[in-house]
């Protein structure tokens, strides 16, 4: 069976772009003769799209991405509001989906991040998974980085990015996102467990590269993560980090 989640190497920028721009014409979203006005200051335009390359977010309501909020939908500055975004099919295994061909079209880095966070927000709003979930947190987490230096940092989406990272673990705990090995013998899939992700990323700055949500000792982490009925054994097999342990409180 074809899987459903393959994470594949990311392709060159340019070559991303074209793939995202080929495929949002076939999709019918905009013509392709050479339309797409834009201010200069507007931001990256894909076609009749223009991504956002700011890292300020505003947000639309109180639990915009969180499940299961779904007023992105009606963002105005959401560009993938109309943007169909089709996930995997497990009824039909072999039909295409674009939802990592969008993805990895979005430029890498900082002037990306918020266009990442609308992409996955809106695949999470329409298709409700632990995937797109995850996905989102990881996208508000870039933000908070990107928008947060020494002096000032983003406690908007600091806290929007917590209560994300929550839901992973609250809505979707037993989710998982499949990478491909290609190159293991023969070419393997293998789970990755986002409860673990998640709470991986709390703990580590190197989980993610991005500044730590939780601040002061990592074990700061470990009492955030009581408080919401979870326990975590922190991986010890690094850099790999594959056998850290989330497990649900069980209370008399």
């Amino acid at each position: 069976m074809r899987n459903p989640n393959r994470q594949e190497a990311q392709p060159a920028v340019m070559k991303s772009l074209i793939a995202l721009l080929l495929g949002i014409c076939a999709l019918g979203v905009a013509g392709c003769g050479g339309g797409g006005e834009r201010d200069e200051n507007d931001g990256q335009l894909f076609n009749a799209i223009v991504l956002p390359t700011d890292v300020v977010l505003n947000l639309a309501c109180e639990d915009v991405g969180v499940h299961p909020e779904t007023c992105v939908l009606n963002d105005p500055e959401n560009p993938f509001a109309t943007v169909p975004i089709t996930e995997f099919n497990v009824n039909d295994p072999d039909a295409e989906f674009n939802k990592f061909t969008l993805a990895n079209g979005i430029p890498a880095g900082p002037n990306g991040a918020k266009a990442r966070f609308y992409l996955w927000a809106t695949a999470l709003a329409r298709f409700p998974s632990g995937e797109n979930q995850y996905y989102t947190s990881l996208a508000l987490h870039e933000l908070f980085d990107a928008n947060s230096n020494a002096v000032f940092e983003d406690e908007l989406v600091r806290e929007q990015t917590k209560k994300a990272y929550r839901s992973v673990l609250d809505n979707f705990f037993g989710s998982v996102t499949v990478f491909t090995c290609f190159q293991c013998i023969p070419e393997s899939n293998f789970p990755v467990p986002l409860n673990e992700r998640v709470a991986d990323h709390l703990f580590r700055t190197d989980s993610t590269g991005f500044r730590r949500l939780v601040p002061g000792d990592p074990t700061q982490v470990l009492e955030l993560l009581l408080d919401w009925g979870f326990t975590y054994q922190p991986c010890t097999d690094l850099p790999n980090c594959t056998n850290g342990v989330v497990s649900v409180i069980q209370y008399p």
